[in-house]
């Protein structure tokens, strides 16, 4: 059995052509392109290419696009005050940031601060609550994770059964930062079918490689870069990777001079062909088409608000 390596291409291009035809229609009809800010912090690894590839990719979409670069050592005060501004700036349709924060910062409450509607990932305790109960319809727009799987489940032809077993891995770190561990179970709640058993596994778990084998589909989420040993794996397991780790930085072989990252996720792509039915690797695969969705959402979010700023005045009888 090859395993399929399900790369995220073809729907990330898919769905940048979308929204790049959608943004210039906005400006050719309203005379003004969506706007999108990236919060970020320089302490994370990947940090000094993630912030700049975000930026570039979204120019080329079209999107009037800004950056906020804050301290690593912010106090939760000043983060604050950085987001109040955000959230009063008319022209920003979409508020991003970048994961993850500093040590002294509680990602729950930072994301809380930002303007629900204009937070287009889906991780605003509102957004997420709509997307782990559907029914109540406060969500504008699809939180990107389970949405960017969906994309491309459906590109691969990836079928899910009843009774099948998710298993999600996850560091010690994550399961003890509020915000990841509620992304995490707001995504299982939106991509697992209702007949199908979750697990949610701490990677420090002794019983790890049990729960592994069990696996129908493992999720993946660890810092330690290819940390999963085919041993471990039920044959024909679907495997989502998610984090993307900095193992090194090598010189560019078109400019020498210049350094060019390694990303590996948790899985080794070579060591699990033929025992998984199918991988979304690192680099690659699920984050690719995120960003894609995340900026379908900030389309949506523009949309919206210029619906809302429309007044219709009642037309007055003689």
């Amino acid at each position: 059995m090859e395993t399929k390596i399900i790369k995220g291409d073809l729907v990330r291009d898919r769905i940048f052509g979308e929204v790049k035809t959608a943004v210039a229609g906005l400006q050719q009809q309203y005379h003004k392109v969506p706007g999108i800010v990236f919060l970020g912090f320089a302490c994370v690894p990947l940090a000094k290419y993630n912030i700049p590839m975000h930026v570039q990719m979204a120019q080329a979409m079209g999107f009037n696009v800004f950056t906020e670069i804050m301290s690593n050592d912010a106090p939760e005060q000043d983060v604050f005050d950085m987001i109040d501004r955000l959230n009063c700036r008319d022209e920003l349709d979409a508020i991003v940031l970048l994961q993850p924060l500093p040590e002294q910062l509680n990602p729950i409450r930072i994301v809380n601060r930002i303007d629900p509607a204009r937070e287009v990932e889906g991780f605003h305790p509102v957004n997420m609550m709509s997307t782990m109960i559907p029914d109540i319809q406060t969500s504008r727009y699809p939180m990107c994770l389970p949405e960017a799987l969906f994309e491309m489940f459906r590109e691969a032809d990836v079928q899910t059964r009843k009774d099948q077993e998710w298993v999600f891995l996850l560091d010690e770190g994550f399961f003890s930062n509020t915000l990841t561990k509620m992304i995490v179970r707001a995504a299982a709640s939106r991509v697992v079918p209702d007949d199908c058993t979750v697990s949610f596994v701490n990677k420090a778990s002794e019983k790890l490689a049990e729960h592994c084998k069990r696996a129908d589909f493992l999720v993946v989420v660890t810092k330690t870069p290819e940390y999963i040993q085919p041993e471990w794996l039920k044959p024909g397991v679907c495997i989502i990777d998610i984090y993307s780790n900095l193992v090194k930085e090598i010189p560019s072989k078109t400019d020498p001079d210049k350094l060019v990252p390694v990303i590996r996720g948790g899985v080794n792509v070579v060591a699990v062909n033929n025992i998984a039915s199918a991988i979304l690797p690192i680099p690659g695969g699920l984050m690719t088409v995120v960003m894609a969705i995340l900026f379908r959402n900030s389309v949506s979010s523009f949309k919206t608000r210029i619906k809302e700023k429309v007044v219709v005045f009642p037309v007055l009888q003689d």
